[in-house]
Order: structure tokens, then sequence, then C-alpha cells
């Protein structure tokens, strides 16, 4: 597996599957025992999970959006970081919408294996995404 491989995997999941909502890519990007470390509770650390994950986003978040900003191969492993971007105009956890924006950085490293996307590990900034939406005090907004 050449680094080249794997670099073009992680981004064809990004900008050809997840952007787009084309789930059905996963099943060709993903090997059968793909395990994604940044799962959610309540949610299966699998390729369906990440269809639940994304599905509830786009919920949300219909114009949800990954840029990517760098990637960064070493061996078997890809190192990523995005920015996430989307407009709160659908219902998300149970909250109406409130058209407000967010724009914040996630970072990730994939595991390649067989010329497919093996594991994930990610670490995604909720408690920007969630100040930005207004749904967490500032501690400036404490104050007033």
């Amino acid at each position: 597996m050449t680094t080249t491989i794997g670099v073009d995997l992680v981004r064809h999941y990004y900008e050809q599957a997840l952007n787009p909502g084309r789930f059905h890519e996963l099943d060709e990007l993903l090997s059968d025992d793909f395990h994604d470390h940044e799962a959610l509770r309540g949610i299966p650390p699998t390729r369906e999970g990440l269809e639940i994950k994304y599905t509830m986003l786009r919920e949300g978040f219909p114009d949800f959006r990954f840029t990517v900003e760098d990637l960064v191969p070493a061996g078997d492993r890809i190192g990523v970081r995005v920015k996430v971007r989307g407009t709160h105009t659908g219902h998300f956890m149970g909250r109406p919408p409130t058209g407000m924006t967010f724009e914040v950085d996630s970072v990730g490293i994939f595991r390649v294996a067989d010329q497919q996307i093996a594991e994930h590990w990610g670490v995604f900034d909720q408690f920007a995404m969630l100040t930005q939406l207004g749904a967490l005090m500032t501690p400036s907004s404490a104050i007033e």
C-alpha cells in the first residue's frame, strides 16, 4: 500500500461520501471490520454507526460540510485536519432550528489496510460547536 492510496481514500471519504451524504460509498471505502474510535454513546463504532451519526448531523445541519485542510501520511496511518461547518436549520438533539452557524476544527487519524480504511480515531471540537450555536454559555455571557 502506498501512502498515496491512503491519502486518496481519506480525501474521498470526506469529499465524495460524507459531504454529499452518499453513504453507499462507505461500502467500498471501509473494511468489513472497520472500527470508529470516535463513536458516540448509543451508536455502534461501525460503518452503519457512521451512517447513523452523519444522518443525524445532516438532519440538523443540511449544509454540514468538511473541508480537508491537511492530510499527513505516516506508514499505514493518515493524519487529517478538517474544518467542519454547518447551519442549524433542522432539529438536532431535541433542539429546534436556530439558523445559527458553526465552524470548528476536527483532527483524526485513519489506519489503512488492504486499500481500505480499517480504523478511525478523531477529536471534534463539540464544545466550540455548541458554544457557537448558543447551546452553551460563554464566560462573557455568564458575567452579563
